[in-house]
C-alpha cells in the first residue's frame, strides 16, 4: 500500500510541475482539468520527505503562507484576503478552517509576459481556480477556499507564474571567412559582440575581439554547431565572472535546450562539488546569419572565480593539476597531454589528460605525466583495495558522492568517467576531488541505450538510459564507481546527501523546466524553424522522465524519518 501510495503523489508532483496548458476564452483564463488524482486519492504517505519539508516551511502554526514561484519579469501583489490561508495539515494535505478567496495580481516588467501554458494554479480544481487577463496586462489569481475542504500539499507548492521574453541576448560572431572552413584544432581570429535581451544583466553589453574555433566530440559532427571563444581580454558577459574563456554549446540532440542548463543552475549550491559552470542563453548569430538558440557558458580552466587551486611548478609537482578522464579517439596524442587510466572500462582504452597546467619544458612535462602516472595508480589500487591504503586518503568523498548523484539523476550515459568527467589535484594533498559538472546533452532520458554493462560500455550492448529504473553509473563497466558503493561508509553518505538535496537543488531542478520552457517559449519559434525540434513534446518528456526517475531513486535513496 505505501508503495501505491508514494507513486500516487508522485503522479501529484507529476501533474502539478506545470505542464499543463491553460485554456483561455476571451479575457478569462481557466486552468485545465486534465487531472484530478488528488481528489482520487484518500490517504496518502506522511512520511514524504518532501511533504514534510513543505509543511516545515509554508505552515506557521495558523495556516498556509501561499507563496508561488515566479520566474524574471513577474511581481506579485496580494489582494483581497491576502496569501495565508487559514487551516492545518492534515498528512499530505492542508485542511481549510475558513471560507475564504486566495487572490494575487500579477504585474509584468516591459518586454515580459505570461506564460499560461508553463504556469500553474490549481489545476486539479478549475471551478475554484480563476485565472484572469486584466486591460493592463496584469494577470488576476483567484482561488475560492471552503471551511472543511481539502487539498494536497502539493497543489499549493506547485503554483508558479512563468513569463515569456520578448528577446534572448544577441551575440554575434564575424569572421573573415566562413564559419564552414572553422576547425577544432585552429583559433581564428573573431569580432564578438553581445546584446542584452528583455532579461537584465548588470554586465550590460559588450563589444570586443577574440578567437574562435570549433569543439566538441560527437557535437562537432552535427549541423548546428558549437564552438568555444577566447577573448583578447577577460571581460564579464551576462554575469559570468570576469574570464577570456567562453563556450557557445548548441544542444542539438536535446530539443528541450535546457538539458545542460537545468543541471548547471540547478546545482551551483551543492555541497562537496565547488564549482559548477555559470551560463545563460544566447541567440546565436554567426557571421550576421541565425544559427539558433545557445547556452553560453564558461569554459573548464584553473582560475580565481572557477577552480581556484595553485597550479604545479618545476618547484613542486604534487599539484595542482586539473585533468580530464577521456577515451582513445578523443584525445590528440600530439597535443594533449596524456597520461594512463590504470583500467579499461571502453570499448576503446581509457585516458586521463592533464589539461592545466599547459607543460612546455618537455623534461618538466615527461616528469609530470610520470608523477601523475604513479599517482593515478595508487587511487586505484586504494579504491579497488589493492593496497593496504584507505580509498579516503585518495578520494574526496564529499565531491564523488555529489557526483554520483547528479549522474545518476540524470542517468547521464558519459558520467561514468568515460569522458567529459573532470577533477583536480591539489598541492600537497592526495585526494583526488570531482568538479565541474559538464555535458548532458545525452542525458535525462534522451537517448535509449546505456552504459550499464560490467565489461565494456557499448551503445549496443547496454540499453536502458531511456528507463526511469536502475543505476546508471553505478552499474557501469567503471570500477571506481562500483567498488565505492559497495562502500558502507561512501553509501550512508550518498543518502544522507541525496535526502538533504531532494527538497532543495533537486526541487529547483524540477522548477526550472517549466520556468525556462517559459523564457524561451518566444525564441524557440525561430529554432525550431531552423532545426525543425519539437520543444513543446521534448518539455514534457524531459519533465515526466525525471518525475519516474526520481520515483525510483526515492525508494533507494531516500531516508524516510
Amino acid at each position: 500500500m505505501k508503495q501505491i501510495l508514494r507513486k500516487a503523489i508522485a503522479l501529484i508532483l507529476a501533474v502539478t510541475a506545470v505542464l499543463f496548458p491553460l485554456a483561455q476564452m476571451a479575457t478569462l483564463i481557466r486552468t485545465t482539468d486534465s487531472a484530478k488524482l488528488a481528489s482520487s486519492i484518500e490517504t496518502a504517505d506522511t512520511n514524504s520527505v518532501v511533504i514534510k519539508a513543505a509543511i516545515e516551511k509554508h505552515y506557521d502554526g495558523d495556516g498556509w503562507n501561499f507563496e508561488p514561484r515566479t520566474s524574471d519579469g513577474v511581481h506579485i501583489t496580494p489582494q483581497g484576503d491576502g496569501m495565508h490561508l487559514k487551516g492545518h495539515p492534515d498528512e499530505a494535505f492542508f485542511v481549510f478552517e475558513k471560507t475564504a478567496a486566495l487572490e494575487f495580481t500579477a504585474e509584468f516588467d516591459a518586454g515580459w509576459t505570461y506564460n499560461s501554458k508553463y504556469s500553474y494554479f490549481f489545476g486539479n480544481d478549475s471551478e475554484a481556480a480563476e485565472v484572469k487577463k486584466l486591460a493592463d496586462g496584469s494577470v488576476k489569481f483567484t482561488y475560492r477556499v471552503k471551511k472543511g475542504a481539502k487539498i494536497a500539499v502539493t497543489e499549493l507548492t506547485a503554483a508558479c507564474v512563468n513569463a515569456t521574453a520578448d528577446a534572448l541576448p544577441r551575440l554575434d560572431i564575424s569572421i573573415d571567412c566562413d564559419f564552414e572552413s572553422v576547425t577544432k584544432d585552429e583559433w581564428v581570429n573573431a569580432k564578438i559582440s553581445l546584446q542584452l535581451g528583455t532579461k537584465t544583466f548588470a554586465s550590460g553589453n559588450y563589444n570586443g575581439s577574440g578567437k574562435v574555433k570549433g569543439r566538441g566530440n560527437s557535437s562537432w559532427g552535427y549541423d548546428k554547431k558549437p564552438y568555444s571563444i577566447k577573448l583578447d581580454e577577460k571581460a564579464s558577459l551576462l554575469d559570468i565572472p570576469k574570464t577570456k574563456k567562453y563556450a557557445i554549446v548548441a544542444s542539438y540532440t536535446d530539443s528541450t535546450l535546457m538539458r545542460n542548463y537545468i543541471t548547471y543552475k540547478a546545482y551551483q549550491d551543492l555541497i562537496g562539488i565547488d564549482y559548477v559552470p555559470k551560463c545563460e542563453f544566447v541567440d546565436v548569430y554567426l557571421n550576421g546569419r541565425y544559427n539558433g538558440i545557445y547556452i553560453l557558458v564558461e569554459r573548464i580552466s584553473i582560475e580565481k572565480n572557477k577552480i581556484n587551486i595553485a597550479e604545479a611548478d618545476e618547484d613542486n609537482i604534487t599539484g595542482g593539476y586539473l585533468i580530464e578522464k577521456n577515451v582513445h579517439g578523443r584525445v590528440n596524442y600530439k597535443k594533449d597531454q596524456v597520461f594512463d587510466c590504470p583500467y579499461q572500462a571502453n570499448q576503446v582504452k581509457d585516458y586521463f589528460v592533464l589539461e592545466e597546467p599547459e607543460i612546455e619544458d618537455t623534461e618538466l612535462r615527461r616528469e609530470v605525466l610520470q608523477y601523475l602516472n604513479v599517482y593515478m595508480q595508487r587511487v586505484h589500487n586504494s579504491v579497488m583495495g589493492f593496497s593496504s591504503e584507505q580509498y579516503t586518503e585518495y578520494i574526496d568523498e564529499d565531491s564523488w558522492v555529489d557526483f554520483v548523484i547528479v549522474q545518476e539523476i540524470s542517468k547521464n550515459i558519459d558520467g561514468n568517467l568515460k569522458t567529459s568527467c573532470w577533477m583536480y589535484k591539489e598541492r600537497d594533498d592526495n585526494k583526488l576531488y570531482m568538479t565541474a559538472l559538464w555535458d548532458f546533452d545525452l542525458a535525462y532520458g534522451i537517448v535509449n541505450w546505456s552504459n550499464a554493462d560490467e565489461e565494456r560500455n557499448d551503445a549496443t550492448d547496454c540499453p536502458g538510459s531511456g528507463t526511469y529504473e536502475d543505476f546508471m553509473i553505478i552499474n557501469s563497466s567503471c570500477p571506481w564507481i562500483k567498488k565505492l558503493y559497495q562502500q558502507d561508509e561512501f553509501r550512508e553518505l550518498l543518502t544522507e546527501r541525496y535526502t538533504c538535496y531532494r527538497t532543495t537543488v533537486i526541487e529547483e531542478l524540477r522548477s526550472l523546466i517549466p520556468e525556462q520552457a517559459a523564457y524561451l517559449a518566444k525564441a524557440e519559434d525561430a529554432n525550431y524553424k531552423l532545426w525543425k525540434k519539437n520543444f513543446s513534446l521534448g518539455v514534457a518528456n524531459l519533465q515526466t522522465w525525471l518525475n519516474g526517475r526520481l520515483e525510483w531513486l526515492d525508494e533507494v535513496w531516500l531516508i524516510e524519518n
